[in-house]
């Protein structure tokens, strides 16, 4: 069964609509006192896009929270996925690989809904850089 592509995306849009409306005030304030712009649209339009990462690892759950406890409704693994944004979460360990409390919201490459991977089973360390904050 496919699940449509529409909702990973969407939730990526609230995320990158939240951005504008928190940078919205700071931009106009600094263009007007004659200071660059914010680069705040380009971190939403990040958002949207996604950026494209490698699971190192098989067979890795993907869960619907950022936590080893909630639901997890499939797994994925080795390859890329997209990865719209991270945040903190339950710390997972792995026996060397290391450790990290991150994990990424991220949607399966054919299209998902949008599930979350410890940055644990991703290359690029423990918080990945240029994937946005949830």
């Amino acid at each position: 069964m496919r699940i449509p592509r529409i909702t990973g995306r969407t939730a990526a849009l609230a995320v990158a609509a939240g951005a504008l409306t928190l940078i919205a005030p700071a931009t106009a304030s600094a263009s007007a006192g004659g200071a660059p712009a914010a680069v705040g649209p380009a971190a939403a339009q990040q958002a949207l896009a996604g950026k494209e990462v490698q699971v190192w690892a098989s067979n890795v759950r993907l869960h619907v929270e950022p936590s080893v406890s909630s639901d997890s409704p499939t797994t994925f693994g080795p390859g890329k996925l997209i990865d719209f944004c991270q945040r903190k979460g339950d710390f997972v360990s792995e026996p060397g690989q290391g450790s990290s409390s991150w994990w990424s919201y991220v949607e399966l490459p054919g299209g998902s809904d949008g599930l979350w991977i410890s940055n644990v089973y991703l290359v690029g360390g423990e918080k990945i850089d240029g994937v946005p904050d949830c």
